[in-house]
Order: C-alpha cells, then sequence, then structure tokens
C-alpha cells in the first residue's frame, strides 16, 4: 500500500524536479535506494536548528588540476509534438519516468561548477571546491581594488599586489571569516544532499542554520576573483590567455561575450571559477558551447524576436514567466520563475521547443547585459556578471511541468553553456510540505556547489524576509510586496529603476502589458469563453495563437448582446507549425467575453490580451 502511494506521488511531483536540470547534472542512471515513507508536513512554523558536524578548520587544499567531467547532452526520447486532444497532460510521459533516472541523461553542468558523482553516498573530496571558493551570497558591492586590474599587467591579478603587507589583525580576521563562511556552506551542501534526510524538514531547517552560521564578522572575500589570486591561480590565467591567442578566434570570442559589461581580467577569472582553474577542463567546456554559439552568431543573435518568432518577447514570458526584475543590494540582477504559472500548452502554441533558443539567446546577449549594466549605473563599483534567482513553487501542479518544458530546459542549458559561473545565490520559496519527496530526485541532478547556493522557505512570508536581506525594498516586484514595477510590468520592460524598457532591444509592443492570458482545451463542435472587464479608456488588443489545423471561430462579445463585436476564423496554415492571429481592438468601458468555438475537430489555443 504505501509503496503503491508513494509510486502515485512520484508520478503527480517527479517532473516538477525537472526544472533543477538546469543548475547541473548528473552522469549515470542510477537505481534508487529504499524509498522514503514521506508523510505531509504542516508548513513548518518555527524552523529549530539541526544536529551539524563541528566547524573544524582545516588548511585550504590547492587547487585540483585534474579533469572536472564533460558537459554535453543526450537528445530527448521524446520529440516535442503539438498533439490537437481534449485537455489533459501525456500521462504516457509520467509513467515512464522511474524517479527522475530518465532526466539524468542529460548532462548541463556548464553553469555552475563540476559534476554530481555517480555514487549517491558523496565523498568529502565533492565538496573540495566549495572550500576552495566559497560561494558567498552578499549583501553590499564588493570593495574596490586598490588598483584596477589588467590583463596587460598580470600582477595586478594578485591579491599580494592590490593589498601587499596587509594588516596582520586584518589578514587573520578576514582568512578566519572566509574559513568559517566556507564550512558553513559546505554543510550546506553536506546536508542537502544527505541520503538520509526523509523529510521535508530537514531541509527548511537546513536554511536556518546556514542564515544562522553565515552572520559573521569581518571582511569575508571570494576567492578566484581578480584581485584576489594566489601565484598558482595567476599562472592558470596567463596559460589560458595565451592558449586563446593562439586557438581558433571563437573561443576567445565565447570568452568575452559579455564584455559590453565585463573586463577581460573577470571573463577569464570567471571561466577558471568554472572549472576550479583547470584550463583543459574549461577547454572542454568551450567546445561543448561552441556549436551552438557559432549557429546562433549566424542570426546575431535574435537582437528583435517580433522579427524572427512574430511576437515580442512578453508574450512568451506569459507562458513560461522567468523574467528579470531589478537587483540586489549587491548589484547582481534578480530573475524570478513563478513554477505555478508555467503552461506548457501555451508555449507549443507559440514556437517549437527548438526555436525556444532563440528567446534564451536573445535575454542573455541582450536582456542580461541590460541588467548587469543597470547594476554597475546603480553602483559603479559592481563587477559581477552573477544573477540571483528566486523560484516560486506557490500553486505548481504536474501539469504545468512535463516532457515540453524538460526540452525547453535543456535547450535553454545548451545556451547557458556560453555564461558559466552567472549564478550567485537560488532562493526557494513557498516551498510545500511534500518539498522532500522532490528533493530527493532533485539532488541527484545537482552538484554539490550548486546545492551550497540554495536557500530553502515553506512560506512566502519568510522566503520575502529572505529576499528583503538581499534586495532593496525598491528592487522587490509589487508581486511580493515590494515598491518595484509587477513581474508583467517587468516581463513588458518596465524597469524597477526608472519605468524606462531595460530587458531587451526596443520593440514597438514593449510598453504594453499582458492583462489577458488563457489557454483554452477545445473538443470537436466545442465553445468556451473567457470573461474581462475594460475601463474607460482603456484599449485591448487580443490575438490567438495556435498550432491547429482544425480551427476555431473566435468572437468578441459584449455583455447583453448576442452580436460580436468581431467576429474571425482562426485556423492554423501549416500541421504542427504556430500560427498567430490578431483578433481586434477593444475599447472600453464594458464587460466582454472572448468565444472561441471549435470548426472540426479538437485543438489548443492561447488568447493573450495587451494593453
Amino acid at each position: 500500500m504505501v509503496e503503491k502511494k508513494m509510486a502515485k506521488l512520484k508520478s503527480n511531483l517527479g517532473c516538477i524536479s525537472s526544472l533543477f536540470t538546469c543548475l547541473n547534472s548528473s552522469k549515470k542512471k542510477r537505481k534508487n535506494g529504499k524509498k522514503n515513507n514521506a508523510s505531509d508536513n504542516k508548513r513548518v512554523e518555527k524552523l529549530d536548528k539541526l544536529e551539524q558536524p563541528p566547524l573544524e578548520k582545516r588548511p585550504l587544499s590547492p587547487p585540483n588540476i585534474g579533469s572536472i567531467g564533460s558537459c554535453g547532452s543526450v537528445a530527448s526520447a521524446r520529440s516535442s509534438v503539438f498533439f490537437e486532444t481534449n485537455e489533459g497532460t501525456d500521462d504516457e510521459w509520467f509513467q515512464e519516468v522511474d524517479s527522475f533516472d530518465s532526466f539524468a541523461k542529460h548532462e548541463i553542468d556548464g553553469q555552475f561548477f563540476f559534476s554530481a558523482k555517480d555514487d549517491p553516498k558523496i565523498s568529502q573530496e565533492t565538496f573540495e571546491g566549495i572550500h576552495l571558493y566559497p560561494p558567498i551570497p552578499t549583501i553590499d558591492v564588493d570593495p574596490a581594488l586598490t588598483s584596477p586590474v589588467s590583463t596587460t599587467n598580470m600582477e595586478t591579478l594578485l591579491r599580494s599586489y592590490q593589498y601587499g603587507e596587509e594588516d596582520v589583525q586584518q589578514s587573520k580576521q578576514n582568512k578566519e571569516a572566509t574559513e568559517i563562511a566556507a564550512l558553513a556552506l559546505e554543510h550546506q551542501a553536506q546536508r542537502l544532499m544527505s541520503t538520509d534526510k526523509k523529510d521535508a524538514n530537514d531541509i527548511f531547517n537546513s536554511t536556518s542554520v546556514l542564515l544562522e552560521d553565515l552572520k559573521l564578522p569581518g571582511i569575508v572575500s571570494e576567492k578566484g576573483f581578480p584581485g584576489a589570486l594566489t601565484e598558482e591561480e595567476l599562472e592558470a590565467v596567463k596559460r589560458f590567455k595565451s592558449e586563446l591567442e593562439s586557438r581558433d578566434p571563437i573561443y576567445t570570442e565565447i570568452v568575452r561575450s559579455l564584455s559590453v559589461v565585463e573586463k577581460e581580467a573577470y571573463s577569464l577569472c570567471r571561466w577558471l571559477r568554472s572549472r576550479k582553474f583547470d584550463v583543459d577542463a574549461v577547454f572542454e567546456l568551450l567546445n561543448e558551447a561552441k556549436e551552438h554559439y557559432e549557429k546562433a552568431k549566424k542570426h546575431n543573435f535574435y537582437p528583435n524576436l517580433e522579427d524572427s518568432l512574430g511576437f515580442a518577447r512578453d508574450v512568451f514570458l506569459s507562458q513560461y514567466p522567468e523574467v528579470y526584475c531589478g537587483n540586489a543590494r549587491n548589484g547582481c540582477p534578480v530573475m524570478y520563475m513563478r513554477l505555478g504559472s508555467i503552461q506548457p500548452e501555451g508555449i507549443k502554441c507559440l514556437l517549437s521547443i527548438e526555436d525556444a533558443e532563440q528567446v534564451y539567446w536573445n535575454g542573455m546577449k541582450y536582456g542580461y547585459t541590460d541588467r548587469l549594466e543597470e547594476g554597475r549605473r546603480i553602483n559603479p563599483a559592481f563587477v559581477r556578471t552573477e544573477n540571483m534567482t528566486v523560484y516560486d513553487f506557490e500553486g505548481v501542479s504536474r501539469s504545468q511541468v512535463n516532457s515540453d518544458t524538460l526540452d525547453m530546459i535543456k535547450v535553454a542549458a545548451k545556451v547557458m553553456n556560453s555564461f558559466p559561473e552567472t549564478l550567485h545565490c537560488l532562493l526557494i520559496i513557498n516551498a510545500p510540505s511534500w518539498f522532500g519527496l522532490v528533493w530527493t530526485v532533485v539532488r541527484k541532478v545537482i552538484d554539490a556547489r550548486t546545492a551550497s547556493k540554495i536557500e530553502v522557505f515553506t512560506s512566502s512570508k519568510k522566503g520575502i524576509a529572505r529576499m528583503q536581506d538581499l534586495i532593496d525594498n525598491s528592487q522587490i516586484p509589487s508581486d511580493y510586496g515590494g515598491a518595484g514595477p509587477s513581474l508583467a510590468q517587468a516581463a513588458a520592460g518596465v524597469s524597477a529603476a526608472n519605468g524606462s524598457n531595460g530587458a531587451s532591444k526596443p520593440q514597438d509592443s514593449s510598453s504594453k502589458v499582458v492583462v489577458l492570458n488563457k489557454v483554452m482545451h477545445l473538443k470537436k463542435h466545442q465553445e468556451k469563453r473567457k470573461d474581462f472587464e475594460l475601463k474607460e479608456g482603456q484599449t485591448m488588443t487580443v490575438t490567438i495563437y495556435t498550432r491547429c489545423t482544425n480551427g476555431a471561430t473566435a468572437a468578441i462579445i459584449c455583455e447583453g448582446s448576442e452580436s460580436p463585436i468581431i467576429e474571425k476564423d482562426v485556423v492554423g496554415k501549416d500541421d504542427d507549425t504556430p500560427y498567430s492571429m490578431v483578433l481586434g481592438e477593444v475599447k472600453g468601458p464594458g464587460k466582454f467575453d472572448v468565444r472561441l468555438k471549435s470548426i472540426s475537430g479538437p485543438g489548443v489555443f492561447l488568447i493573450l490580451g495587451k494593453m
């Protein structure tokens, strides 16, 4: 009975963990250990400290010069096909998933550090990278260096050059604080990746312990950045730069892909940090990124999505709400993902999964750099090219994360191979009581360093409190009680700083916000409707997207009347090819509804209204 219940829960919840494949990789398929008998835990109101290993002090080990592992991809077992079916999800796909093992075939460790180990009982060696280069969540912009760093004078990258003979007391305080922070992050990874944790309480408590341990006195400096290098790390930088100059110029171009906002010294160190200053391993990663980078380069990385896809960026974000809004106190752009608002069927109405890479290239080459520039405008001393990420689990259901969503995440991961070491920290808020069950699967596909960057909160209140630690209220979206724009406004290009477009290159419709958003599944000859209301002076443009060749008759009708204001037939031109039609403009005031009636068979339609 217990096994049947667990199998049902895994079928319902296991797909959610696919979202974490974009964080890192697993290697070979692994058999599950004993199943956890997880119960439905109530939300944790008070978090007690977990027992944890004592914070032992130990000397730092030198960087591991060995190979860290490869980064690649294995084609999805299913192609992304749009089915003109009745309302529902692809249940057969879920039945094929056995505790997420099939997802583990896809290796995408480029964005973070080194690969997860095959052995579920992870050795201490796995955590060495955390201790060598502790990813400390910061609340202030990094202190300015005593001298500007430059690759023309490599010595400026050394800590000894920048600080000379440091004050003995200050140097000791800095070393001790850094050591304690490294151990706190190491213990966080150990707690989250432990095979012994059986319920969500342990995971939630883990974050409480981490935050308590990170309240440290003194200056905590991050290693592996320009101006903080050791002699050994500097030699790796020199070799990396020299080999880039002697190889195919495309490698240099990929490494310097954020050169608009990132100086050469910081680019070199960022790539080297991604592989613990192992130059050979970095070139393995570059080889993986090369093919996809060159393909996107031919199209100038898709500067205008309306030209290449037929719709603005905010239309895609209305179905896959991965939105940048504001900057953290340390200058990092903040990205919000509202998992409960993902609409896979809506995404398929807009584009093929393969074409989704255009959205991601546009976001990284134009939107992301704009956000980094905004961080530098807020504080000129900001030099990072990292982002802070918030995953909101409120309202998540299995229908929102299916095989097509996973395929799209894999596409995103291929793009992100060109942008390693860009995550500063990840906050998970509104984690449900069954999150522990999901986590037993998630921990198989992320590495220890990534786990050390993750903080998990059971409620919006606790999560927002942590957001307020890291982000000024003026930069927090209004959705979370801040003074910034809403996420819908941010998706349309409204900046938290001054209300200007900062999401991507200017687009004609970027000033309009998506306010009507409905996916309709129609059976043969079935009719459905969606109500909306407009106030005096408001005008909404309604557009319908589909891949359905069966077609539907669409109409907009004012309340109290059966005569349509607008009526058109919406029929896809080619089978399985996205098609859109502007139904028309509607002016307020008044109450209206959009009605769709199937013409000859079932289909799926996305209705969007912008104003």
